[in-house]
């Protein structure tokens, strides 16, 4: 930073915003106020903010403010400033000097003014104060440099004062949250459904969002925990809602009824079959979904086609054609690589090989063995939730250990295949649908560590067992954890780990 004395905010409006009529944009500049305004109120700051027509004016003298601003769509870019009324030309040289006096010295500069208004309201022009300010700052130690300057002092002047930028902060761009209404977005926690969901708010669209349980307590409080603060960061001018559907008894009749390569395209199109619902009743124009072309074998091209042939409500796809490190580098540039990155895919559908070409017919075959009513509240578990708030954490259960205590039992969930190839030593072989099913058989001592591929399904299991009574564990992270604390030489896991 350049000042100490910041006093406001410019905010640069998205370029897409002046391509509109101006009854649109009028409308659409309306909302972004309000989001700002929104956003500042949520942070606790004190502020006022006025909005012109080509640019808005946020009076805070908070240095928060720059940070909150950036991650609100329809913003371009902002400019912390300092204000200084003027009568004369001497008056912007002068308070232009005291600002960058001392950051200029030893450094190369140029001066960038514009000025904003009617013309006939000064009686300099733009290079009168580059040339002024400019002679002012050599004096001061700089140099003039206009081609590749180490500073730009930039400043804009109207007919009432002049504005001082200290620098440009980037912003988001896009169109205000709320301007194109609201759509439901299918969310599993992972990379791809929170990015897909960005790129949707940027683009104006609100959003609630849907959430298909397949692991349980866990599973749950891991999404949660990912939303609220992907709507803390970037929601705005919202209230978002968390829809949370149990979709365990809707596994178990696909398990039982389907053929197992068509599980996962199944399990897929009854998700969006339940979406496709709550559209109708929640007033919702289309759903949205993190899907991308060939990513996975339920994303092929036929594949998707075949999923979404009875839906009728409208599916938006803002990734079909990107790759997964582009989506990745893009989770990381919004602040959502970290927390997101702990939430892995939860698949309890193991079955045999998944399709990877079907069509509509052969998948209408199998879901004509299903009753479709299980979709139907009451019988599915349908939960509502404020996204913006995770109090997921005030569950009582806490599952997850990091070790093996020397007289627990050990429990591998894994398919029998897996358990083969590899198993922690000792450890006894009870497949997840069978624990789920049968876990009170158990003895109940000693205590139980169990695990598996990654972690989800060990803590839906162990859950049960603690409500049950058991003294029982998940393995935090599942079988790449476990060998790393199998590799360390006193058996704890390391502090990086």
């Amino acid at each position: 930073m350049i000042f100490d004395d910041i006093d406001r905010y410019i905010v640069r409006l998205s370029g897409t915003l002046a391509m509109k009529s101006p009854r649109t944009r009028s409308r659409f500049q309306g909302r972004l106020a309000q989001n700002l305004r929104d956003a500042l109120e949520r942070a606790g700051l004190d502020h006022d903010v006025e909005s012109q027509w080509s640019r808005m004016h946020v009076m805070s003298d908070d240095e928060q403010t720059g940070e909150i601003l950036s991650r609100v769509f329809g913003v371009q870019g902002i400019r912390p400033s300092v204000r200084e009324t003027w009568t004369r030309l001497d008056d912007v040289v002068r308070r232009g000097r005291e600002l960058y006096g001392d950051a200029v010295d030893g450094q190369t500069f140029a001066v960038d003014t514009s000025r904003v208004g009617a013309r006939d309201r000064f009686d300099f022009d733009s290079a009168d104060v580059n040339e002024a300010l400019g002679a002012e700052l050599v004096e001061a130690g700089g140099k003039v440099d206009l081609d590749h300057p180490d500073l730009t002092v930039k400043l804009e002047i109207d007919a009432e004062a002049a504005y001082f930028f200290d620098r440009e902060i980037e912003g988001p761009a896009g169109l205000p949250i709320g301007v194109e209404g609201r759509a439901l977005s299918l969310v599993s926690g992972g990379f791809d459904s929170v990015v897909a969901s960005w790129l949707m708010l940027k683009r104006g669209v609100e959003l609630d969002f849907v959430f298909f349980n397949l692991g349980g307590g866990p599973h749950e409080r891991s999404v949660r925990r990912v939303l609220a603060r992907f709507t803390d960061r970037w929601m705005d001018g919202s209230e978002p809602t968390l829809h949370v559907v149990d979709f365990r008894p809707v596994v178990a009749d696909i398990k039982a009824h389907v053929s197992d390569n068509y599980w996962q395209l199944m399990l897929k199109r009854l998700m969006m079959r339940t979406a496709s619902t709550m559209t109708e009743y929640g007033d919702y124009p289309a759903i949205v979904t993190g899907e991308a072309i060939g990513q996975v074998s339920t994303q092929t091209l036929g594949n998707l086609a075949a999923i979404e042939a009875p839906i009728e409500a409208p599916i938006l796809r803002p990734l079909v054609g990107s790759n997964k490190d582009d989506i990745i580098e893009r989770a990381r540039a919004i602040g959502m690589h970290d927390v997101t990155e702990q939430v892995p895919e939860f698949c309890q559908l193991d079955g045999g090989h998944p399709v990877t070409n079907s069509n509509r017919s052969r998948l209408d075959r199998e879901e004509d063995k299903l009753d479709l009513g299980m979709l139907e509240p009451p019988r599915v578990d349908h939960e509502m939730y404020d996204a913006r708030h995770d109090d997921s954490g005030d569950e009582p259960v806490d599952v997850q250990i990091g070790r093996v205590p020397e007289a627990a039992e050990v429990l591998d969930l894994r398919p029998e295949e897996a358990y083969e190839r590899w198993h922690y030593p000792d450890a006894l072989h009870v497949p997840f649908e069978v624990a789920r099913e049968q876990y009170a058989m158990l003895p109940d001592e000693p205590a139980w560590v169990l695990y598996c591929d990654v972690g989800l399904k060990s803590a839906m299991i162990a859950e049960h067992m603690r409500q049950a009574g058991f003294e029982a564990y998940s393995f935090q992270g599942g079988v790449p954890r476990l060998k790393q604390y199998l590799d360390t030489s006193d058996g704890e896991l390391s502090s990086e780990s």
